[in-house]
């Protein structure tokens, strides 16, 4: 039973019964090669283009919360080979290039980066102990053998169960360290973490909250929506997706969907999305 108090950020969250005032959601400059990028000032966020990966998707969530201006950078068919690890220092999604400081490439620095260009509205606890406590929770959404990379173990699993193996399976399992142990540990690990937000959300709502964590939104309520969408993705209409891609994004349990709808998840993934993400999602 999760008896933390309520992390409420205190003062500019976005909370819509007290009537605070909410910045207004921005849509970005771009998008543009990596290669012209380069030369531009102020923030850009370098995404993976035509898949919903929650973690390219989480930080345009934060970045539209706060109405932080930036620029989406695509990698395109005329940057040269090599142009996102020889700007960004790696060859992952998402990265956040802020004028000529260092790469911000792994989720809670893009978060803590959102925090520091726009304090308000804050989506991280001020409190040291609730901050502790909220980081360790959005790692279990995004960190490793967190909900997202288990869900990608998951499908890597799948795609290597084929005969032959799936190409793009083999690439993502050797990047991502799928082995006989991670993969026996992945389901798993996702039903542990759908239990807990499914616990934490009713504790807060228990306490009259309307969110993971209490009366405010905050980075959790944006993880979990768009990490969701490796789970159950949101309809058609508002992601559109090849249909043979679409099935790779869906849980083949049903005991998993069912849990989502039981415990008001998946409700809430799409109540986060309605009230303050960009609907249809842009790929």
């Amino acid at each position: 039973m999760i008896e933390r108090r309520s992390i409420c950020q205190g003062g500019g969250g976005w909370d819509t019964k007290a009537g605070l005032e909410e910045p207004v959601p921005k849509s970005p400059a771009g998008p543009v090669s990596l290669s012209d990028a380069r030369a531009l000032p102020g923030l850009r966020l370098v995404v993976i283009q035509g898949v919903p990966s929650p973690w390219s998707q989480a930080a345009k969530a934060i970045l539209r919360v706060k109405g932080i201006d930036y620029t989406l950078v695509h990698r395109l068919p005329s940057d040269p080979k090599g142009a996102l690890e020889e700007w960004t220092g790696q060859s992952s999604f998402p990265a956040a290039m802020y004028e000529d400081e260092r790469p911000r490439t792994g989720w809670a620095e893009i978060l803590l980066l959102a925090e520091r260009l726009a304090p308000a509205p804050p989506l991280v606890p001020s409190d040291p102990e609730q901050r502790a406590f909220f980081f360790g929770l959005c790692h279990e959404v995004c960190g490793e053998m967190g909900l997202g990379w288990c869900r990608r173990l998951e499908s890597v699993s799948a795609g290597l169960a084929r005969t032959p193996p799936d190409p793009i399976a083999v690439w993502l399992g050797n990047k991502y360290g799928h082995s006989p142990e991670t993969a026996a540990l992945a389901p798993g690990r996702v039903r542990d973490v759908l239990g807990l937000l499914a616990e934490l959300l009713a504790a807060s709502q228990a306490r009259g909250g309307r969110f993971l964590l209490g009366a405010e939104l905050g980075a959790l309520d944006l993880y979990w929506a768009t990490f969701c969408n490796l789970i159950a993705p949101l309809p058609p209409a508002q992601l559109s997706l090849p249909d043979a891609m679409r099935p790779i994004f869906v849980h083949p349990d049903p005991a998993i969907h069912e849990l989502l709808e039981k415990t008001g998840l998946l409700a809430h993934r799409d109540r986060i999305y309605e009230q303050f993400l960009e609907l249809p999602v842009v790929l």
